[in-house]
């Protein structure tokens, strides 16, 4: 079976076992996972698609545009990018509002040694918009590295 087809395969069991009636918290880590994915793979598009129009970053000041020239700019510098969730907390506030926290371990480089990396963490806010977890809001903490 190629990779292609596994991937295919995967995201759609993903998208399936998460759907509308799987439990909120489920569907907003899916959500995170596939943010996730979508930066090792280099898909911009993928990545910003759960940010919602009103996205703000208060760490750096950011509205979901800027985010996005932000990611694309790195993607430019750096070969490969990747990074690696830790203890993902989701906190419910509501039925259409909710709280992501987690650590982050972030890597770039052109090699198979990663020329850069910094390990963060991040709380990210979201809103239920029309039946689907958008990412409204994050900040995050530098805990080592860059």
């Amino acid at each position: 079976m190629n990779r292609g087809l596994l991937l295919a395969l995967a995201a759609l069991a993903l998208v399936v076992a998460c759907g509308p009636d799987a439990p909120d918290e489920e569907r907003i880590r899916a959500q995170i996972q596939a943010m996730q994915t979508a930066l090792s793979e280099g898909n911009v598009r993928a990545f910003v698609a759960p940010i919602a129009d009103d996205f703000t970053a208060s760490t750096r000041n950011l509205d979901r545009r800027a985010a996005r020239l932000l990611l694309r700019r790195e993607m430019l510098v750096h070969d490969r990018l990747k990074a690696r969730l830790a203890d993902i907390e989701v906190t419910m506030q509501g039925e259409d509002r909710a709280t992501a926290t987690m650590h982050a371990v972030t890597t770039g480089g052109s090699g198979l040694i990663p020329e850069t990396g910094g390990w963060y963490r991040v709380t990210t806010g979201w809103r239920l918009d029309d039946g689907e977890w958008m990412l409204i809001s994050a900040s995050w903490e530098t805990v080592a590295g860059r």
